[in-house]
């Protein structure tokens, strides 16, 4: 369990507690919350939450507020992946993690995600990974400036279509990402990337969720355009270093001593 208290708010606003799933109530309330944020019934069902909790897997219900005024405003739920390439320990891949749109721009998605790595740190598990959405920009930078994971390659439709509430119509293509947790003390948020002359930059629209409400062929065109440029990247041997300041992607030559770094 974590919890912590942040000033400036009202008192059943301040207190949050992050408390690690165990029981079929608490796959409940995940899959509850999980509905609730991504707008779809039975995104993930209780009984896979549970099946995979019973087997080492992660889950988490993030509460906000103290005592009978306490209420769910987040959860997470990971499972135990392969191992991956170069690694010799588990892999825990983050399957979802999303809190209540009344709460976003709190910081307590930073806060579930370092959660999980603590648990993943006292579990054993040399990584993390997980996926996003590539054209959302505000994702780009959390994931990979605030969080620091490293990408590990461009994943075209890599869910199928989805029929929820914020991914309806849209290609499903994501960004994998890798977040090193054995021999690391914590994890470390990373800068952003000065391009260098040999460097290729693939830009992120400034706000791709207000467009596909407002211009659905603009973007679905931006989803057609960066998909084509990260896969010339790709068969040109190049990979995704960072973010630069224009929150757009810097891909560089692939650096052939470590293979499971940032490659497409």
């Amino acid at each position: 369990m974590e919890s912590t208290v942040s000033p400036g708010e009202p008192e059943q606003m301040r207190r949050i507690e992050i408390r690690v799933a165990h029981l079929p109530a608490d796959s409940a309330l995940i899959a509850e919350l999980f509905d609730q944020v991504w707008g779809v019934k039975s995104m993930v069902s209780p009984e896979i939450i549970t099946a995979s909790l019973h087997n080492g897997g992660y889950g988490s219900v993030i509460y906000i507020g103290a005592g009978d005024e306490s209420r769910v405003v987040g959860a997470a739920f990971a499972l135990v992946g392969k191992s991956l390439p170069g690694c010799n320990g588990p892999n825990l891949h983050s399957h979802a993690a999303g809190v209540l749109p009344e709460v976003t721009g709190k910081g307590i998605g930073a806060m579930i995600k370092r959660h999980q790595w603590d648990w993943a740190k006292a579990n054993g598990f040399e990584t993390i990974t997980w996926t996003f959405d590539p054209l959302v920009r505000r994702n780009a930078h959390f994931n990979l400036i605030k969080l620091g994971a490293t990408v590990l390659g461009y994943r075209q439709n890599f869910y199928g279509e989805l029929d929820d509430g914020i991914n309806a119509g849209e290609q499903s293509d994501r960004v994998l990402v890798r977040w090193n947790v054995a021999g690391v003390d914590a994890p470390q948020a990373n800068t952003f990337v000065e391009p260098s002359k040999t460097a290729v930059v693939i830009e992120t629209p400034a706000d791709i969720e207000q467009l596909r409400k407002t211009d659905r062929v603009q973007s679905d065109g931006w989803r057609t355009r960066q998909r084509a440029e990260f896969e010339t990247a790709r068969l040109g041997g190049l990979r995704v270093v960072g973010l630069n300041r224009d929150f757009s992607y810097v891909l560089d030559v692939r650096d052939e001593t470590n293979e499971t770094d940032g490659v497409l």
